[in-house]
């Protein structure tokens, strides 16, 4: 990592259902300077960049010959097509591959341009450490002599998961069944799949109510419940369980099945996703997801967050 990329910047907006956002600087294709705003998403392993920016910045996008298969929520297939576009995010400029997403996102979020997705390739080069317990994003400067393990309330390794799934994820329970869970940031809800709740016999409170959860490539129907769930947390000697309940919608299928397209090594035996836990979960526990130090964590010194979500 070069050293002129570190960065420290405030989140513009994580608080209430939103997903954690950057402030970021660009120039239109009549080389006007503009301020908008991109999604920091640990859910997406590529950037994103809307259509409608695609548009505005024109020429300023340098187009790829190849282009990118999108998967959606739903587990439909798009292809994208890819740019190259430039930014200055944190007073740094940075020139990075982009989509262009096939599907309408919000144009404007608090009055604010939507430029697009930074997604977990971008945290993965540059040692990003989304930090839920202050608000902020920088350059990861965590070492184990200045965080161990005995300073953290959560603890749990990222490097497992990134090799197998190429996604950040952690280990959820409930009674003696062990599933695999994404930690996505960009995702401002929690979803589980309805047959992980019917073959494990899990427990859930379901309140009817229904609803649509949107993705940038397509949509799905669910249904929201209550569920109760232990958290695995990596200590010194053991591994300890955290009691938790939250929110969450119940959708007809898996969130991420292995694929050899994204997947590295051997996917055979490898348990699909079964569930995700979105930024508002992450923010009230006061997580950080450290992509520099390749660890999910929450200090002991985190102050209760509840009433700032």
């Amino acid at each position: 990592m070069k050293k002129e990329k570190n960065i420290r910047v405030d989140l513009y907006r994580v608080k209430g259902d939103a997903a954690p956002f950057v402030l970021v600087d660009y120039m239109d294709k009549d080389a006007q300077e503009h301020t908008g705003v991109m999604m920091l998403d640990s859910g997406c392993m590529g950037n994103i960049l809307s259509n409608e920016m695609a548009d505005s910045v024109g020429p300023l996008c340098k187009m790829e010959e190849e282009g990118t298969r999108l998967y959606s929520i739903a587990h439909e297939v798009t292809e994208a097509e890819n740019v190259n576009f430039s930014f200055v995010l944190g007073g740094k400029q940075f020139h990075e591959k982009f989509c262009i997403t096939p599907k309408e996102m919000p144009i404007h979020i608090k009055g604010m341009q939507v430029v697009g997705i930074l997604g977990l390739r971008f945290m993965l080069k540059y040692g990003i450490a989304i930090d839920y317990s202050d608000f902020s994003c920088y350059t990861s400067d965590v070492t184990p002599k200045t965080l161990s393990i005995s300073d953290c309330d959560y603890f749990f390794p990222m490097e497992p998961g990134l090799k197998s799934y190429g996604l950040p994820v952690v280990a959820f329970s409930q009674g003696d069944k062990d599933i695999v869970v994404l930690a996505d940031s960009g995702a401002t809800n929690n979803m589980i799949a309805e047959p992980t709740i019917v073959e494990n016999n899990f427990h859930c409170h379901r309140t009817n109510e229904k609803d649509v959860m949107n993705g940038i490539t397509g949509s799905v129907d669910v249904e929201e419940a209550i569920v109760k769930f232990t958290l695995s947390s990596v200590t010194e000697n053991d591994v300890k369980k955290i009691s938790c309940h939250s929110n969450f919608y119940l959708s007809p299928d898996y969130i991420f099945v292995p694929s050899k397209d994204y997947c590295n090594g051997d996917i055979e035996g490898l348990p699909p996703i079964e569930a995700l836990i979105g930024s508002p979960f992450m923010a009230r526990q006061g997580w950080v997801l450290d992509f520099g130090a390749m660890i999910i964590y929450k200090g002991k010194d985190v102050l209760d967050l509840k009433d700032a979500i």
